[in-house]
């Protein structure tokens, strides 16, 4: 296609495949002096809380978050040494009032599948105005080649069948499929959904840019303004959320939380040139009456200390925030 979505799908499907060096570390940043806010936010909806007003009031001690830190920072750590991961970024943020934690949040990661949240809300964006872009239907007739993943899709699109581009935005979300993002790349023109990372101040690559370009506080605000329907209009920032509260891939962020608990995510995997791997899960926790943003990015040899290492993470917040809100 024509768009710099181009560069998107190129880098999904290929990329343009360069290493990163790394040097370790893990001091955590803690927001300091993050304010106690009193919010006044739109009921009725299951997935989203538009916020209408916020007011800053006492300052929240920075101990209140360390717990947690101590914890990812020691899971982080262990695994470095042992070879499980080469390193990791966490971000965290409290979505009732603020208050956020990240360790290592400024590295920078290759997106893959991830820029697939972009590419939705660049389409519901344009159906706020454009309604029945949705209803546009498309036979699927020329198959891309294949791409090599590790975590398949449980189902994909098949050549000679008939979606709308609804349809597809489902597929690419809810099962990651790519064949589905190449058919909806078809179907725009250049700067299409480019323009979603640029209103939020995302990075958006061009054909000279790294394959490893995006952090993982720089992407979780894509989920923060979803929560907030401050981009997308409330009915469909609430879509949103409810397609990415049914994606299938259960490797990273949900590991050890209850299935009771939502959590409307999504994730990315790539293997890059030097062979190292990376697998990123972000998204939101719907944990009773307090819902949290959490970001895992991660770099390694093997998928599947990446996806243990994120799952480790994620279970080791939850229960963090289980003991401090139940009692």
């Amino acid at each position: 296609m024509k768009l710099k979505l181009a560069g998107y799908i190129v880098i999904f499907v290929g990329g343009i495949l360069i290493g990163v060096t790394f040097v370790s570390q893990y001091l955590p940043k803690v927001a300091p002096l993050a304010t106690q806010s009193t919010e006044v936010r739109l009921s009725g909806y299951k997935y989203i809380s538009p916020l209408l007003e916020c007011e800053s009031s006492e300052v929240i001690g920075e101990t209140e978050y360390k717990p947690s830190i101590t914890k990812v920072n020691a899971i982080i750590k262990k695994a470095t040494d042992a070879k499980l991961i080469s390193y990791a970024s966490v971000y965290y943020r409290d979505l009732n009032n603020g208050p956020w934690f990240g360790i290592n949040e400024k590295k920078l990661f290759t997106p893959a599948s991830l820029l697939k949240v972009p590419i939705m809300m660049a389409f519901y964006n344009t159906a706020e105005n454009q309604p029945d872009i949705l209803n546009k239907k498309i036979k699927y007739d020329k198959q891309i080649n294949p791409l090599t993943e590790y975590f398949s899709p449980s189902q994909t699109i098949q050549k000679g069948q008939t979606y709308t581009i609804d349809e597809l935005i489902n597929r690419m979300i809810i099962y990651s499929d790519n064949y589905a993002l190449d058919l909806l790349g078809q179907q725009v023109n250049d700067g299409f959904a480019d323009k979603v990372t640029k209103d939020l101040g995302i990075n958006t690559p061009t054909a000279e840019t790294p394959e490893s370009y995006i952090s993982v506080k720089n992407y979780a605000s894509l989920f923060r303004v979803l929560y907030n329907s401050s981009y997308l209009n409330a009915n469909y920032s609430e879509k949103a959320l409810e397609l990415l509260a049914k994606v299938e891939f259960k490797q990273g962020i949900t590991k050890g939380l209850p299935e009771n608990i939502d959590v409307a995510h999504k994730f990315g995997e790539r293997e890059l040139e030097d062979k190292s791997v990376q697998l990123h899960d972000c998204g939101i926790i719907y944990y009773p009456n307090h819902p949290y943003l959490l970001c895992i990015m991660t770099r390694g040899s093997d998928y599947k200390n990446l996806s243990s290492v994120i799952g480790q993470i994620s279970a080791a917040i939850y229960t963090d925030i289980k003991n401090n809100v139940d009692h």
